[in-house]
């Protein structure tokens, strides 16, 4: 152990020696215990959202035979989460290095190697991840910055298509007062990978040899631009243009939707708009955004793609607390039949890898994903696109004080799918999905360390109904503490 922390030691002397004088070096974080009771968490990152008469799935809502999330029992276990932020540099330039590490109480150990594990008996499991790995810098006299690397990225529309996400890319900003510009270039996927030297297997990534029989070809890209300018501090409009571009190998595309199954490129634009107005004691915000392209196949007729989201919150002083209310529209599509040569709904981060699309401002628990998921993020929608179906959210909450240490908070929200998305064989039972109501309370224990209770409970709708001789999935309850360290 004492061998440990001096090699420990002597390389943070070796990096602390090779930063200049004039940077600083900060670390930030927290650390994270989230113990938790539910029906139906625990099931890994999904979306619970097979309805009707679809069939059951592993990550489903409903259960057909020994396939689907039992509701009708109860799981208990305890999470942790660890972040650590390196931030090295001045107000021109910063190097930031973020490592996450996740784990459940014992889970794996015995030196296995793997994220989201170590928290067994003795430990020594290899469990690092890179969240984040990027140098931000600053045009000397100038408003020019740019950020390059992996990074966190958020949208202007609430995460709706990036929200938390981590992406490698170029982003940029620049100020030309009243108007801030954003340019954003994101490698969502790259084909070109790493193998072992003399073979083009991949993932056999052992030596620096560079090959792929997709070379040159098969990746995806996103690009934007966003303009925002501000009337001052009460009004604020914001203008977004955005691009997918994605090339992929026939039948290897995204697994949703269903109409992207056997398509070798998409196209996809996106047109949107936000307000922002502030008018005592409320704050207003309101988007819309549209999204129009095309699957294209080498052999059949391209699916068009004609989907639009829409949004209004309002964040405002209630008496002794502070109160939103929100409503989220995202359009559907009632068709996935085979032939079907249109595509209603939007085509979201979520399409590129789980949660990149995080629509979390609602604060609920079981309806939408929640920032305090950790390993598992289970929720009725994390993609919302819902399927293809698309959604009609509304939501609300009010928080206060109580007392000098103590916040607590109430909530409810109401979902419905826009269409039931029908097959030859199946569609949906009704559009209703949930209702969940959901409160929690907070205790400032000192500085930093903070200790919280939660509860939700959703009451399902009609969208989960079986069939005759089938029974219908238990209505969903989640509580859970939560120990939170930041420093």
């Amino acid at each position: 152990m004492r061998k440990g922390w001096m090699v420990l030691l002597a390389m943070a002397l070796v990096v602390a020696l090779a930063v200049p004088a004039s940077a600083e070096m900060k670390l930030t974080g927290f650390y994270r215990v989230k113990p938790t009771t539910s029906n139906f968490v625990g099931n890994g990152n999904n979306s619970l959202n097979v309805p009707g008469t679809d069939t059951a799935a592993a990550g489903s809502l409903v259960k057909t035979g020994a396939t689907g999330v039992e509701t009708d029992r109860t799981r208990d276990f305890t999470e942790m989460r660890n972040r650590l932020r390196f931030e090295v540099g001045d107000e021109n330039v910063k190097g930031v290095t973020f490592f996450e590490l996740d784990g459940n109480f014992g889970d794996i150990a015995a030196a296995t190697a793997g994220r989201n594990q170590g928290l067994a008996s003795n430990g020594d499991s290899i469990n690092l991840e890179t969240k984040n790995v990027f140098v931000w810098f600053k045009i000397p006299s100038s408003n020019l910055d740019f950020t390059v690397g992996l990074q966190g990225y958020m949208d202007e529309f609430g995460g709706l298509m990036f929200g938390a996400s981590d992406q490698a890319g170029v982003v940029a900003n620049y100020t030309l007062a009243p108007v801030k510009l954003r340019f954003t270039w994101l490698k969502l996927r790259d084909d070109v990978t790493l193998n072992a030297e003399g073979t083009v297997t991949v993932g056999a990534a052992t030596e620096n040899n560079w090959a792929s029989s997709n070379a040159g070809g098969k990746s995806a890209d996103y690009y934007a631009v966003d303009a925002k300018f501000a009337a001052g501090e009460a009004v604020a409009a914001t203008a977004h243009f955005g691009f997918i571009n994605d090339r992929k190998t026939a039948g290897t595309w995204a697994t949703a939707p269903t109409e992207a199954s056997g398509y070798t490129k998409l196209e996809s634009y996106y047109l949107g708009a936000k307000a922002n107005f502030k008018v005592a004691p409320a704050a207003l915000e309101a988007f819309l955004l549209y999204n129009f392209g095309q699957f294209e196949h080498p052999t059949a007729e391209k699916v068009k793609i004609g989907g639009f989201a829409a949004d209004v919150r309002a964040d405002l002083n209630l008496g002794p607390g502070k109160a939103f209310l929100e409503a989220l529209y995202v359009s559907g599509d009632d068709d996935k039949s085979t032939g079907n040569t249109k595509y209603k709904s939007i085509v979201t981060g979520s399409d590129y890898a789980n949660l990149t699309s995080y629509f979390y401002r609602p604060d609920l628990y079981i309806l939408f994903p929640n920032i305090d998921m950790i390993n598992s993020a289970t929720a009725l929608v994390l993609n919302p696109s819902n399927g293809g179906r698309g959604l009609m959210l509304l939501a609300g909450g009010f928080t206060m004080k109580i007392g000098d240490k103590m916040t607590g908070k109430i909530g409810a929200g109401y979902l419905t799918a826009d269409k039931k998305r029908k097959s030859t064989t199946s569609e949906a039972k009704g559009k209703s999905m949930a209702t969940e109501i959901n409160a929690n309370v907070n205790y400032n224990i000192m500085k930093g360390l903070d200790f919280g209770l939660y509860g939700a409970y959703a009451m399902l709708g009609s969208f989960y109904d079986r069939p005759a001789g089938e029974s219908n999935p238990s209505d969903l309850y989640e509580m859970h503490g939560r120990l939170n360290y930041a420093f």
